[in-house]
């Protein structure tokens, strides 16, 4: 753990530092930006970059936040596709696909996200398509096409953006369709068969006053592994069939229309579409069998061509002047989702552990704005409000005790779990920024938030007799439709044999996130800033929880609160050519939700019983550089180094009142947060030169992430060593850019990192021990050739 006192007197030091290097020069008090627009031309100077982190458009070097902005070009100059491709534009963050998944989101920024996708838990990051929150992960890690820019905003942000950003958020831009007729298409081919299309067009139907658009992106690829032979029958899926691959289309359409002197209304509708087969786990172990050589090659007797998700929402944007310096902003959405997904726990041809499940949600929200500016204040306040409701259903088929004595019992143990979240959240809010002096300015907000929340949840256990079970390719989620051969076991809740959860609750949960701050211009060009703020991820109920074995689950847990403290320095320097931004903080978590598991013996059959415990306290500090420097017009590198001290306070890690449990025992030091690496770091660099017809740019870029733990807090075989990654491309355009071609190649090195996994223990640790430790892995070398033509 570092010395956190170091760590500030540090910082301030370089910000004193550089008040004595770059003293204020009257001739050249006007903002960066102005500076950069001036000589963006002549000299090569970095581009000024207007963001919305704090709700009304802003340079980023006036934004008194940890805010990292990606534009359009810089997207497409680095080949990113969708936010995994993030990782290396920003220091201490974390996005990837979600364990088992092509396109649920894990996002993590700072150490705090949310590994478990269940319905009902709720996710530390929040993530936005415009302005819409997007309340579940799932579909939720967004391909890139048709966008504007990415906005990663890093550290709690509770007064403007509410609940779940308790570690930050994304978001995600689309492009603003007004302007002159523009088309745009790409075509991409490359290794692993992949074939992608994207076109994206938008016209004027009646010049300055409406406007029609549409984008559409069919991405595929063949499967990075397939299932292997393993010598017994495999009915449900063909040796072969590809498993990791991609097959999803997407789609927005967007009509604009204008009126008045100021009127702007927004309509927008989307669709994703992922019918990708499942995502293939490689066993950690040879307990059972041995471990396949290819990360993504599986056994699997579930079928992997079952896999769907589809997401789609309609949102509406109005905007208007209604008097110098004040604008209203009204924002509606709908958006609902759908899945279902065959879990192979063992990634075996057998069932031992698999879980099949089914999922949907919808959710309705609103929301009215309004912005102010004067030479004293600049100010915006505003009402939110969504209805939101999130359901699922799974079995959790196990084959372990399925043998017949003495390795087992003759058994299949089928345990049913189902139920629904219904959320209503309500929200007021105001930040503003008070002008002190020319160089000083308060920074200070509030938001006042409350979730209701309605939590229905079922689970109950049943067994069949070998070979009676539940086939890998069938589902059970209907308790009134009970399998042929199966029978209610153990359980006993309420006096109904099998029955282990059956309830109904409802609880509200009220937070206030306040944030102060200062922010003061140092020189021209060099803003420092201190800021406290805090941010909370909602409480809830468990899906999973046993009621039976833990009664309190059905009280559900309280919010988890962070209060942060941070201090930032944000510079141009050199003619505007080099942009350098540091940042420290300290949060601490207070409440920290903690899932805790052990399997007891419930009524008379061995239960892998669940609770969710606000039972920890985390400790989150650091520091972060951004930087830019053109070192001349061709050539510009980008440095992103991110350092974290992430730690446990306390931690209970037994559900109280289980056999053995000691609530007051702190294991603390048994356990460290997940996906928090110490260091991360990226480097990337540019060269463009001109040729006779058209201009070349060639990129490469490191990016490498320290010691991480993948999926659980605990010592585990899942757990990824420190490693690096290395991309590089090369890009043609034509003189007036109308045509672009490109070779991009990623993880050129085809380097092995976990991202996901699960781990049940390894052989002789419980009744799942060795059979279920998985680990799934970031997509291997790949390198792709793309057209695109513009106009």
């Amino acid at each position: 753990m570092y010395n956190n006192s170091r760590l500030w007197i540090t910082f301030w030091t370089v910000l004193a530092s550089l008040d004595v290097l770059l003293p204020l020069d009257p001739a050249r008090a006007q903002t960066a930006s102005d500076a950069a627009s001036a000589t963006s031309n002549d000299r090569g100077a970095l581009e000024e970059v207007v963001v919305t982190a704090r709700r009304r458009s802003e340079n980023l070097q006036d934004v008194p936040l940890a805010v990292t902005a990606i534009s359009s070009e810089m997207l497409t100059q680095q080949n990113v596709t969708n936010l995994e491709d993030l990782n290396g534009f920003a220091p201490n963050i974390k996005i990837n696909a979600g364990r088992a998944t092509n396109s649920t989101i894990n996002a993590y920024i700072r150490g705090v996200g949310q590994n478990d996708p269940l319905w009902g838990f709720e996710p530390g990051v929040g993530i936005y398509i415009d302005d819409v929150y997007l309340a579940r992960p799932q579909s939720a890690l967004l391909d890139v096409y048709d966008v504007d820019r990415v906005e990663i905003l890093r550290g709690p942000q509770g007064t403007l953006y509410g609940k779940n950003t308790i570690a930050g958020a994304i978001k995600y831009i689309t492009r603003d369709i007004v302007g002159p007729a523009t088309v745009t298409a790409t075509a991409t081919g490359g290794n692993y068969g992949e074939w992608d299309g994207k076109v994206s067009a938008s016209t004027p139907v009646v010049q300055d006053h409406i406007y029609v658009g549409a984008a559409v992106a069919y991405l595929h690829h063949n499967g990075y592994g397939q299932v292997i032979a393993d010598g017994a029958p495999s009915p449900y899926n063909h040796v072969g069939e590809p498993v990791s691959d991609k097959d999803l289309l997407a789609a927005r359409g967007n009509v604009t229309l204008l009126w008045g002197s100021s009127s702007k209304l927004r309509l927008l509708v989307d669709t994703i579409q992922d019918n990708s087969n499942a995502a293939g786990g490689q066993r950690l172990n040879d307990f059972l069998a041995p471990q396949l050589a290819s990360r993504f090659d599986t056994r699997t007797d579930m079928p992997v061509n079952r896999e769907r998700f589809i997401m789609t929402g309609v949102s509406g944007t109005y905007t208007q002047d209604l008097a110098p310096g004040l604008g209203l902003k009204l924002v509606g959405a709908y958006r609902e989702g759908d899945g279902r997904q065959f879990i192979d726990f063992e990634e075996l041809n057998a069932n031992l552990f698999q879980v099949p499940g089914h999922y949907d949600d919808h959710q309705g929200s609103g929301e009215a704005q309004l912005t102010y500016e004067n030479q004293a204040v600049k100010a915006v306040g505003g009402l939110f409000y969504m209805d939101s409701t999130a359901c699922g259903q799974f079995d959790a088929s196990i084959g372990v005790l399925a043998p017949p004595p003495p390795a087992g019992f003759g058994l299949y143990l089928t345990s049913l779990t189902a139920g629904c979240v219904q959320t209503k959240t309500s929200a007021v809010y105001a930040d503003t920024s008070w002008r002190l002096t020319d160089r000083l300015n308060l920074d200070a907000g509030l938001r006042w938030n409350q979730d209701k929340k309605t939590a229905s949840v079922y689970v109950a256990q049943y067994a069949s007799i070998a070979p009676d079970q539940l086939l890998p390719n069938e589902t059970f989620f209907d308790p009134t439709q009970v399998p042929a051969g199966f029978f209610p076991f153990g359980g006993g809740l309420h006096g109904v044999p099998g029955l282990e959860s059956d309830y109904t609750n409802q609880r509200t949960f009220s937070n206030v996130s306040p944030r102060l701050g200062f922010d003061m211009h140092l020189t021209p060009h060099v803003l420092g800033y201190f800021s406290y703020s805090r941010g909370f991820k909602s409480g809830g109920f468990d899906m999973r929880g046993n009621q039976l074995a833990y009664p309190a689950t059905v009280n559900g847990y309280n919010s988890e609160t962070a209060d942060n403290f941070e201090a930032g320095m944000k510079s141009t320097m050199l003619d505007d050519t080099l942009l350098l931004n540091l940042t420290v903080f300290y949060t601490p978590y207070k409440d920290a939700q903690i899932g805790v598991q052990g399997f007891e013996n419930v009524g008379g059959v061995p239960t892998n019983v669940t609770a969710v415990l606000n039972a920890g306290k985390q400790i989150n500090q650091g520091a972060e550089l951004e930087s830019t420097w053109r070192v001349n017009e061709p050539l510009t590198f980008i440095v992103n180094v991110g350092y974290l001290d992430s730690y446990y306070q306390d931690v209970q890690g037994c559900i109280p009142g289980s056999s053995g449990c000691d609530p007051t025992l702190n294991v603390a030091d048994l356990n460290h947060p997940i996906n928090a690496p110490r260091w991360t770091t990226s480097i990337v660099g540019n060269y463009t030169w001109a040729l006779a017809r058209g201009t070349m740019l060639a990129h490469a870029g490191w990016e490498y992430r320290s010691f991480t733990k993948v999926a659980n807090t605990t010592a585990s075989d899942t757990d990824q060593p420190g490693y690096g990654l290395l991309d590089a491309g090369l890009s043609w355009s034509s003189p007036d850019k109308g045509w672009r071609f490109a070779l991009e190649g990623h993880n050129l090195l085809d380097r092995w990192y976990r991202v996901a996994g699960y781990d049940f223990g390894g052989p002789g640790t419980g009744l799942l021990g060795g059979v279920s430790q998985i680990g799934f892995y970031g997509p291997p070398r790949t390198y792709t050739l793309s057209a695109t033509y513009h106009f």
